[in-house]
């Protein structure tokens, strides 16, 4: 059987309570709720980290970002790792990266064949999408034109339009295998500049309105101090922004109607699945706060996600499975036919069926040691490393996230539950450190719930032994757990850690760093 093509829409900053899929009124996605109606929407997805760089190395290696290492913007990512893009490239895959991949340094493709950026300027003048641009102006001066949340040019000329046509040229020059293409969107990220074609098309009155923190309620203190520095200020300001934000939206909707629509013409359609997805989301304005950080809020932690088009999946259908951006590569990998995926990641393959093979009972998110959230079919948990301090939503009866049950008595189990999950998933970042005789029935049921598939990564130390197999036996317990480590040879060292301090860009941590955040 012919393997089937693969489309990633990435989208930058996209928080999914604008789209109509999302339940959102007042901004037009005819393009999005076309994917919708060829696939499975995700109604319980999160990103893995809530900036950029953490999430979408999380993206190209299926591994938490405590594992990888890429903590925040512009660091490198840890050495020893395997990359999407390499797996699909030896799986016989054409592969090829449009628009903003935001890995360090920015010319790092991780394996793509074809890499075209759209970098935010990180290239310089060096920017194909600025030399693009400037070839048609020669008197910009930046990537960046835009007046009053308005491109200066046509929107035949944005970089959304650029990123699409790459990708769209790619993708005809495909002809004798098949192809994963990973096209990425500079927005709805600032600098809210959308096209003047777009202008008008969204109706302002029905945009969500920013939400505000009950008499009472205080942030923890890291997001407290975002909430000064990082501020927009007044309702008027923030629903200018809003409205900007929703027509970039628009912008990107008509981008993915013609990659659809190319994609038809072709004759492709019918052999390519697509995934639609958000690397986070942005605060834009709710409890005071901008942009994206070490804030656990559903404006920034919940994302869309949709899988479209494969005969696995039943067309226009929802999904309540607990899932996330962490597995796209696993998904990829999986309808490529790859014998196994990658890191952490899991398949949406397989979450979008009425019963999974491998259903998460709980989520992960984290953005360097400030943060760390976990949430279940029930509760959202973040814990604030180093404060003591603690945040607990029940999101069935507050899914608006206005009423911390950290300190109820009530409770406390919930919390208890929640700090335990929380040391799991450092512990499986670190790689599972446990000497293979130690390795019992049940612990191995707790790591299987998180990481299907461990066997692939636990290093075998001290298996065991004849005589300890009897002994186990001898009292009625089950002896059979070590059997994973039959075939594999026995090391006498634990695997090179991964906690190791990354490596700083040139000129040492003085050095400013070019940021978006």
């Amino acid at each position: 059987m012919a393997k089937r093509n693969l489309l990633v829409i990435l989208c930058d900053q996209l928080r999914p309570d604008f789209l109509t899929v999302y339940g959102g009124r007042g901004v037009p996605t005819p393009n999005i709720e076309r994917l919708a109606a060829m696939g499975v929407v995700f109604e319980r997805a999160i990103t893995v980290s809530t900036v950029c760089a953490p999430s979408r190395a999380s993206m190209m290696t299926g591994r938490y970002v405590s594992d990888h290492q890429v903590w925040s913007n512009d660091l490198p990512f840890r050495e020893g790792l395997e990359y999407l893009a390499q797996r699909m490239g030896a799986l016989g895959y054409a592969t090829g990266a449009f628009g903003k991949l935001h890995h360090y340094p920015a010319r790092d493709s991780k394996g793509f064949h074809v890499f075209e950026p759209m970098e935010e300027g990180r290239l310089g003048e060096q920017e194909p999408y600025f030399q693009w641009l400037k070839a048609r102006h020669p008197e910009i001066t930046g990537i960046w034109n835009h007046q009053d949340h308005t491109f200066n040019f046509s929107e035949e000329e944005y970089y959304e339009h650029w990123i699409a046509s790459r990708a769209i040229e790619f993708i005809r020059a495909q002809r004798e295998q098949p192809f994963l293409a990973w096209v990425s969107f500079q927005g709805p990220h600032t600098p809210f500049d959308p096209p003047r074609e777009v202008k008008g098309s969204c109706d302002p009155s029905a945009l969500p309105r920013p939400l505000v923190w009950p008499k009472g309620q205080v942030s923890p203190d890291i997001p407290l101090y975002r909430e000064v520095t990082a501020a927009v200020p007044g309702l008027e300001a923030i629903m200018k922004i809003r409205l900007a934000y929703a027509e970039m939206i628009v912008a990107i909707d008509r981008q993915i109607g013609r990659l659809l629509d190319e994609l038809e013409r072709l004759g492709l359609l019918e052999t390519t699945t697509i995934v639609f997805a958000s690397d986070h989301g942005d605060m834009l304005g709710d409890y005071g706060q901008n942009q994206k950080g070490p804030m656990p809020y559903r404006g920034q932690i919940d994302i869309p996600l949709i899988l479209a088009n494969h005969p696995a999946i039943a067309a226009g259908t929802r999904s309540r499975q607990l899932a996330g951006n962490l597995d796209l590569p696993g998904t990829c990998l999986d309808i490529a036919g790859a014998d196994r995926l990658i890191g952490a990641s899991r398949s949406l393959l397989d979450l979008a069926q009425p019963s999974p093979r491998h259903p998460r009972t709980v989520n992960f998110s984290e953005f360097c040691n400030s943060i760390k959230t976990v949430e279940d079919e029930r509760y959202r948990f973040s814990y604030y490393p180093f404060t003591g301090q603690c945040q607990l939503f029940d999101r069935v009866a507050d899914p608006d996230e206005r009423r911390n049950l950290a300190d109820d008595p009530a409770h406390a189990p919930v919390r208890i539950r929640m700090l335990q999950h929380i040391i799991d998933f450092l512990a499986l970042n670190g790689g599972v450190r446990v000497e293979a005789h130690d390795f019992v029935p049940r612990q191995q049921e707790g790591v299987a719930t998180k990481l299907p598939g461990y066997q692939h990564h636990f290093p075998v130390l001290y298996p065991l032994n004849a005589r300890e197999v009897e002994l186990l036996t001898q009292v009625g317990l089950d002896a059979s757990y070590n059997e994973f480590c039959r075939n594999k040879p026995v090391t006498r060292h634990y695997a090179k850690p991964y906690w190791n301090e990354p490596t700083l860009p040139p000129g040492g941590p003085e050095q400013e760093r070019t940021s978006d955040r």
